[in-house]
């Protein structure tokens, strides 16, 4: 201890470092842990905040609605890369499968539907507008002196459609088989009259001749029809008693001869739109006409046995480009009565751009037993649907002394509003310029350019 002392006086700069040091890292040691706890604390306010805030952002991931989904799927969830990949690839799944039944059903609508010509529509090439316009006539109407016929003629034939027998053609044929039984039972006495029973006889003979002469036209086709059902300003007598005199007065006319002047192009895709309506039309007649073999009947087994009258009602097409009416309007059809108030089917013409609606009138002589088999018909032709419905006995008697034989069945005259629905997206890009301008559309886009985006992320 003595010893110790004294080396403390004379050394007193260790010991005092060694104390010097205890008490920096004793100082340090406390400043440390106290500003660990402080730095721990407020990483772990931090990280808590960020978590809050991941827990809190959230994504919705959804599926489009398709057809029969009383609503469409949805997912609210914080971002995941398993659920975007797998919504995605659903949607996209979806969207294609979608697509799919738009291009089924825009397949089934358009049908065999299309230019009667090539290069016209929606405008000839420059320089090409007369000859393209004149070309489309003469394929409208025919040419006797080149032997083509009008298309108009060619849906008669497509549903095997003739007129009754010639009354003219008949007449003499009775009359030469009335001459010659004559002369047979006169014999050598040309100039004696006949008994009252050889009187008898001839008129039986006439009686099943004449029976025979309409049952044989009547296998010849399959429907009574000719050019004068056709909507036309100098079409024949067509009309009936009560029911189709005067509701032609709106309908448009179908082009029987060639104008002294070419129709403009706007003219000239009305009368094609008229065109592939009665083409709609003529599928009706021919698919409830057609036998369980597929082939068209003869007249006495066909559904429908005569087409007395087809009218084609204008659209909207054709009045907005006319001026009458203006661009679409979304909201007019729901304004008073809502979406039923101008058809049975809800649809509207003019109420939508993805549509136009087009309506045609027809007057025809039916087996009673079997209209609902002309009802199927028309359900399976098209986007068709029955709007208007009348009905009126036949005068059987009268018919059949013009030459018109039904067979054995029973018949009505019927009467059909029949409303079919186009889609625009086959027919608008056939639209010419003054078409769409009524319309109010805009001018086409230049080729190669789309405005199509498919979003297959989350919503």
């Amino acid at each position: 201890m003595k010893n110790i002392l004294p080396w403390l006086k004379k050394n007193w700069l260790v010991p005092s470092l060694c104390v010097f040091m205890v008490a920096v890292l004793a100082g340090t040691w406390w400043y440390s842990s106290a500003w660990n706890a402080q730095i721990r604390d407020e990483q772990q306010k931090a990280a808590g905040d960020l978590l809050t805030k991941i827990n809190n952002m959230k994504v919705t991931y959804a599926l489009p609605v398709v057809a029969g989904d009383a609503k469409a799927v949805e997912v609210s969830s914080p971002p995941n890369a398993v659920l975007t990949t797998k919504f995605a690839e659903r949607k996209k799944q979806l969207l294609d499968q979608r697509e799919g039944v738009v291009k089924i059903a825009e397949a089934f609508n358009k049908g065999d539907k299309k230019p009667l010509i090539d290069g016209l529509f929606p405008a000839p090439a420059a320089g090409q507008e007369q000859l393209k316009q004149l070309e489309f006539v003469q394929k409208l109407v025919g040419n006797a002196t080149q032997g083509t016929q009008s298309a108009y003629q060619g849906l008669l034939d497509s549903v095997r459609a003739g007129g009754p027998v010639g009354s003219t053609q008949l007449t003499e044929q009775i009359n030469d088989i009335a001459r010659r039984e004559t002369e047979k039972l006169r014999g050598t006495d040309g100039k004696r009259e006949l008994t009252a029973a050889e009187k008898e006889t001839i008129s039986k003979l006439l009686l099943d001749a004449r029976r025979s002469e309409y049952v044989r036209r009547a296998n010849e086709i399959s429907v009574y029809a000719d050019m004068s059902a056709f909507p036309s300003s100098n079409a024949g007598p067509g009309g009936n008693p009560g029911m189709g005199n005067n509701l032609g007065a709106g309908s448009n006319q179908i082009l029987l001869s060639a104008p002294a002047t070419p129709p403009n192009i706007r003219q000239a895709f009305l009368w094609q739109a008229d065109f592939w309506l009665l083409q709609d039309v003529f599928a009706i007649i021919r698919a409830a006409n057609t036998g369980p073999g597929g082939k068209l009947t003869s007249e006495r087994d066909s559904v429908v046995k005569r087409i007395e009258k087809i009218e084609i009602l204008p659209w909207k097409v054709q009045t907005a480009s006319e001026g009458i009416g203006t661009g679409i309007d979304p909201g007019a059809s729901q304004a008073v009565g809502g979406e039923f108030k101008d058809s049975i089917s809800g649809h509207s013409d003019g109420a939508s751009t993805d549509y136009d609606v087009r309506r045609a009138r027809l007057t025809l002589i039916v087996s009673s037993a079997r209209l609902p088999e002309l009802f199927n018909s028309i359900g399976r032709s098209n986007f068709a649907f029955i709007v208007g419905f009348a009905m009126e006995k036949v005068d059987g008697w009268q018919d059949l002394s013009n030459g018109y034989y039904y067979g054995d069945e029973s018949v009505v005259r019927v009467l059909l509003d029949i409303e079919f629905t186009w889609l625009r997206s086959w027919t608008e890009p056939l639209f010419p310029l003054p078409v769409r301008k009524g319309l109010g559309l805009p001018d086409p886009a230049p080729p190669g350019e789309s405005g199509e985006h498919h979003d297959d992320g989350p919503k």
